[in-house]
């Protein structure tokens, strides 16, 4: 039982009684629209960056980048941008009226192209990690990333994974309205847990819903993992090196170092937008319910982290780009630095040759 200003919040195989958000559940709306809008802007710059040069001579590497970035573009765009405007109908305060558009085939739509975005975005992201562990440890040169057994074993997983995660619940009719927009979930929401509520679209949904959140934590941790494999490695050649240096002389481990801080950064932009996520779905395999001031405050941890996924990918390019132009070019200042990196304010062509986004004086081990 609730108290007069709170409600119900369904959630999985729990009810909450949540503080009565009309405003909450808006502002958590706008946000998401906010984190969604800057994440589509900088995976469009990181993806007109890649485009600079023609498919025929992109590196495996742009490649994947790419394709990730086109994803999050597509899915941030469909998903945290757009919203409600295309579920049909809210499932708790937002009934209705400005923030809710559309029908069960817009809101089918939204669940699918979220699904297939963010299933391939996680598992090229994953993919992306191995490959540049991979070019360090085993030293794949340029020819040898352009082998087509190499590029197919890199290329092929992401679009096979978002097909087989996202296609089969089509005809299950899984993708219906949630709280934020349209994805894996019950109709009507919670009815498993509700005697005197059937199902009538998408039963067991909460199961594929709690399997996707354990494929990307999977995937997470593959991330993880071959970043430290990688600093290991880099700090492995380093110190072999040790040998050669004369007695007295110093030992360095800028390699290492650089590495070191670029791997957290690539771990951290996956890790810190999921992590409200991957709390829920903690949550919801231990059948435990969230107090109402937990909850809440997920919630809008969610709503301002979860967004900013392809924000902090185009961090992660950038940023040694922008490190290494910014000391070429110290004359500058940060501002233009920025832009010229980003080639805001440049014309098209020149934005491909200018110094701002060259590679060749970049010498970190996760960059092109």
């Amino acid at each position: 039982h609730c108290s007069d200003n709170t409600t119900i919040f369904f959630s999985h195989q729990h009810h909450y009684c949540k503080m009565s958000s009309f405003p909450i559940e808006t502002s958590l709306h706008i946000l998401l629209k906010i984190g969604g809008a800057i994440s589509c802007i900088s995976s469009f710059l990181l993806a007109r960056h890649i485009l600079k040069k023609k498919w025929a001579g992109m590196s495996l590497q742009s490649m994947m980048l790419l394709g990730i970035s086109v994803m999050d573009v597509i899915g941030s765009f469909f998903g945290y941008v757009m919203g409600l405007w295309m579920s049909g109908e809210g499932i708790y305060y937002i009934q209705s009226g400005p923030l809710i558009a559309g029908d069960t085939q817009t809101c089918t739509a939204q669940g699918f192209i979220l699904t297939f975005a963010f299933t391939y975005f996680l598992t090229a992201y994953a993919g992306l990690g191995a490959l540049y562990y991979l070019m360090v440890r085993r030293g794949w040169s340029k020819n040898q990333l352009k082998s087509n057994k190499i590029r197919a074993a890199f290329l092929l997983p992401p679009v096979i994974a978002a097909l087989l995660t996202s296609v089969p619940p089509l005809f299950y009719q899984m993708y219906n309205p949630s709280l934020f927009y349209c994805t894996l979930n019950q109709y009507p929401n919670n009815c498993e847990n509700i005697p005197d509520v059937p199902c009538t679209r998408g039963e067991n949904a909460l199961i594929v819903q709690r399997a996707t959140l354990i494929y990307a934590l999977v995937c997470n941790l593959v991330v993880i993992v071959f970043m430290v494999l990688l600093i290991f490695s880099v700090y492995s050649q380093e110190k072999k090196s040790d040998k050669y240096l004369f007695k007295g002389q110093e030992k360095h481990r800028d390699n290492t170092t650089s590495t070191a801080w670029q791997g957290v950064r690539y771990a951290g932009a996956l890790t810190i937008p999921y992590l409200p996520l991957y709390v829920f779905l903690g949550y919801m395999l231990h059948h435990r319910a969230m107090g109402n001031g937990s909850l809440v405050f997920w919630l809008y941890l969610n709503a301002i982290l979860t967004p900013l996924l392809g924000f902090n990918n185009a961090c992660v390019y950038f940023y040694p780009r922008y490190k290494a132009y910014r000391k070429s070019n110290e004359d500058k200042s940060k501002f233009r630095c920025v832009s010229d990196t980003l080639g805001i304010g440049l014309p098209w062509k020149s934005s491909w040759t200018s110094g701002a986004n060259s590679d060749s004086n970049l010498t970190e081990p996760l960059v092109d």
